[in-house]
């Protein structure tokens, strides 16, 4: 299983230099991935989410300034030679398919191949209007918008005709440097969407903080990969960071290939990863 860490690129006070700093850290440290999360504005109003019965007045802390995740992988790029990159996760209705597609392919050309492309739908309202994209694509748009991101990391010439998206016959580039292109994991929020994620994607990508919500997701995952992301100090990693060693343990145990922990040093965390080697 590889063990990543969430970097912190969104919050009231996000510290650039930190930020890389942290990333490099986590390689030195010897994990094996560092994703960075997408959220596009903080309403001042309350808003609607889905699950959640009333208008919920989104905290300051989470989305009142969050960087780029496509440049902050960029920058981070430069400054390291061997973990991953991934976006956890990338609100792929609000991009056009071909404009996200070269974007995610650069990085990975410019990063010798360490893409993980990270993908949800989005779900609130007031993001989808300012990117000028009905918020009636939610979900059902998503299985079109990577089949073009596909066809774009294809070969020339490119062409696609889907029910949201046309790609007319045309040459595309960059491609990826990986030769199977970059791996696409899918985020959710409902169970249609887990079933989405199975179907359509890489792997799938559900954040949880309980065991039991997992092993649902793994049963739905139908043999993909589970790229987990999860909280320190919630459910599955409770505990000291010396308690950390048994919660990874059992996530290898249950099948998940791949998780990604928020809230961690990433010394701390790196510690307990050891323990899976």
């Amino acid at each position: 299983m590889l063990v990543g860490l969430a970097l912190g690129n969104g919050g009231a006070r996000v510290d650039a230099r930190e930020l890389v700093a942290q990333a490099v850290r986590a390689e030195a440290a010897g994990l094996d991935s560092v994703w960075v999360m997408d959220r596009w504005l903080r309403p001042h109003a309350a808003v609607d989410m889905p699950g959640v019965p009333v208008p919920v007045t989104l905290p300051a802390e989470a989305y009142s300034c969050v960087f780029d995740p496509i440049e902050t992988l960029t920058f981070i790029a430069a400054r390291t030679e061997r973990v991953l990159l991934g976006t956890s996760a990338i609100n792929a209705l609000y991009h056009p398919p071909v404009l996200l597609a070269r974007r995610l392919a650069t990085v990975d050309q410019l990063s010798e191949g360490r893409v993980i492309a990270g993908l949800t739908s989005g779900w609130m309202a007031e993001e989808f209007a300012v990117a000028g994209v009905p918020r009636e694509r939610t979900g059902v748009a998503l299985d079109d918008h990577v089949a073009a991101m596909r066809a774009v990391w294809g070969p020339d010439p490119v062409t696609h005709s889907g029910a949201h998206y046309e790609i007319p016959a045309a040459d595309i580039g960059p491609k990826p440097l990986q030769s199977n292109g970059i791996p696409v994991v899918i985020g959710y929020t409902t169970p249609a969407g887990a079933r989405r994620a199975a179907r359509v994607g890489d792997g799938i990508h559900p954040y949880r903080n309980d065991f039991d919500s997992l092993a649902a997701d793994i049963a739905v995952a139908a043999g993909k990969p589970v790229v987990l992301r999860t909280d320190v100090g919630a459910g599955i990693l409770s505990g000291s960071a010396e308690q950390w060693s048994d919660a990874l343990a059992r996530l290898a145990e249950l099948g998940v290939a791949h998780v990604l922990v928020a809230g961690a040093q990433p010394e701390d965390l790196a510690a307990a990863a050891r323990t899976l080697r």
